[in-house]
């Protein structure tokens, strides 16, 4: 073996050195930390009745199949935060190349005045995929609970809601929560987020 083989060889040989170096770099460096509230029990969160923006009766299991699912509590009179975080989860969604195992959906807090055709069109109006979710007083009641939403003053000027967006995994469960300060990150952090196990 002369010398200019031996030199490609060793050449070639440092350069497979670097390459699985820097790949057990990658696969031992520590996970991102996520802007969001992980749950540490996370409860099963999608076995609520409801209705759609069509007027049907469904299960948030129903929609909540095949992969994420950002949740939003809001409703359609709303003077700004609603509105906000709608166009936030559309940019988002579309960031991320309008992905079929990825669903946006609303539940209104205010079932007396958004009727499902109204608040259809309100979240449509933000991006035509999203879904619009509402019900009676009790069942938007029960799903609030399990989301551990809190909403007062409904028909009033001073009417209030928890306005944080729920990330749901293939299993239905609650496995984080996004405020509003966390949630410029949401988009880089579903890219970590959706590799996980149960994403």
């Amino acid at each position: 073996m002369n010398r200019t083989t031996r030199r490609i060889g060793l050449v070639a040989l440092i350069a497979v050195a670097g390459a699985l170096a820097y790949g057990l770099g990658l696969a031992l460096r520590p996970p991102p930390e996520l802007a969001g509230t992980a749950l540490q029990q996370p409860p099963r969160v999608v076995d609520l009745d409801l209705v759609r923006g069509d007027g049907s009766a469904v299960s948030l299991a129903d929609v909540a199949t095949g992969g994420t699912t950002l949740v939003f509590f809001g409703f359609t009179r709303c003077p700004d935060v609603c509105a906000l975080t709608m166009a936030n989860l559309a940019r988002i969604y579309e960031h991320l190349g309008e992905p079929d195992d990825l669903t946006v959906a609303m539940i209104t807090v205010d079932p007396e005045h958004d009727t499902p055709e109204l608040l259809d069109r309100y979240v449509r109006a933000f991006h035509g995929d999203f879904v619009a979710l509402t019900g009676t007083n009790a069942q938007i009641a029960t799903a609030a609970r399990t989301f551990f939403i809190g909403y007062a003053g409904i028909g009033t000027p001073t009417f209030v809601h928890t306005d944080v967006v729920a990330v749901i995994d293939r299993a239905g469960a609650l496995r984080y929560v996004y405020g509003q300060d966390a949630l410029r990150r949401l988009a880089s952090d579903l890219g970590h987020i959706r590799r996980l196990p149960g994403f």
